[in-house]
């Protein structure tokens, strides 16, 4: 509802800064895609917004919806000795605790999912994504679309000394195991072994390490972030012919020369963002490193104009 009050605030105030009310474009990058995913099926942000840029997030991406919330948030509540079942009682006793007492609660979230974030409510978020992007087609294909990815978007587990060295079969297998297991439901050893298949590369008999690494590397970014995104694309694509609606994929493959990151794998999640902001052509935002070459300056100028000519003409 937050995001849905500040797209209004946009729409009555946007003219006094010289910007134009019909034409608003909303992007966001990992969680912050999927909250703009979201909103293209939200019938609250219906003619808040005509365009959407999702950069390696969608709202089908498992750790999209929170989808035990309340259970997590009685767990909060039960650590901070508030009331656990009287859902008004409980906000009221929350909302007098110190905030170091809630961020310090105990939670065991199951790896790649979430606690804490949008819920299904079938108001805001009025049911399924997939059933939404499927169905509802007056809403999620009014809007022009850009999605895409990194080349490497799931590195988050591996340890230095893993990313320079690789990994044995059996961790890789633990990985994929604690995966499938909290993604799915049935049939969990079919779906790891024909995982295992699909990522293995059977043309070479000795699966070294780094092979092993990068193709872990692979499955877990394809089930985490790119599979979703992509079935968005091809959600939203349908619908190009009745509504002439735009929808452009991309891949940014490009690693920063001074990366933070180890250079052997390429480019990894999130190394998109500092193009698309020019911190290359200013060399002063804080969140970002900087020591950029030219030609990293000049990849950012084309980044901004790619998304700029998005925005003005879809």
């Amino acid at each position: 509802m937050d995001q849905v009050a500040a797209l209004h605030w946009v729409q009555e105030n946007i003219p006094e800064f010289g910007g134009n009310s019909k034409n608003v474009t909303v992007f966001g990058h990992g969680h912050g895609a999927a909250f703009v995913n979201l909103l293209m099926l939200s019938p609250l942000a219906r003619g808040l917004f005509q365009r959407a840029i999702l950069q390696s997030g969608s709202a089908l991406s498992p750790w999209a919806i929170a989808r035990d919330a309340l259970t997590y948030t009685r767990q909060v509540a039960a650590h901070v000795k508030c009331p656990t079942k009287d859902s008004a009682a409980l906000v009221a006793c929350l909302g007098k605790r110190p905030v170091e007492d809630i961020l310090n609660a105990p939670l065991r979230v199951p790896d790649h999912l979430i606690a804490f974030g949008p819920t299904i409510d079938g108001v805001v978020i009025p049911g399924e994504p997939a059933d939404l992007m499927e169905k509802q087609n007056d809403l999620f294909s009014q809007y022009d679309l850009l999605l895409g990815v990194s080349r490497i978007e799931y590195y988050f587990k591996f340890t230095n000394q893993e990313d320079r060295m690789g990994i044995e079969v059996n961790r890789r297998d633990r990985l994929l195991r604690t995966l499938v297991r909290n993604l799915f439901t049935y049939h969990l050893q079919e779906i790891f072994l024909t995982v295992v298949n699909e990522y293995t590369d059977w043309s070479k008999p000795d699966q070294h390490p780094i092979n092993v690494l990068d193709s872990t590397a692979d499955a877990m970014g394809d089930a985490l972030v790119v599979a979703p995104l992509i079935r968005t694309g091809n959600y939203h694509s349908r619908f190009h012919q009745s509504t002439q609606k735009g929808t452009y994929m991309y891949v940014f493959m490009y690693q920063t020369e001074e990366s933070f990151f180890n250079q052997r794998m390429g480019c990894k999640h999130g190394e998109d963002v500092p193009y698309v902001f020019g911190a290359p052509l200013v060399n002063s935002l804080s969140h970002f490193h900087r020591n950029f070459s030219r030609s990293e300056s000049s990849l950012s100028e084309a980044v901004m104009t790619y998304w700029t000519n998005f925005v003005k003409y879809g």
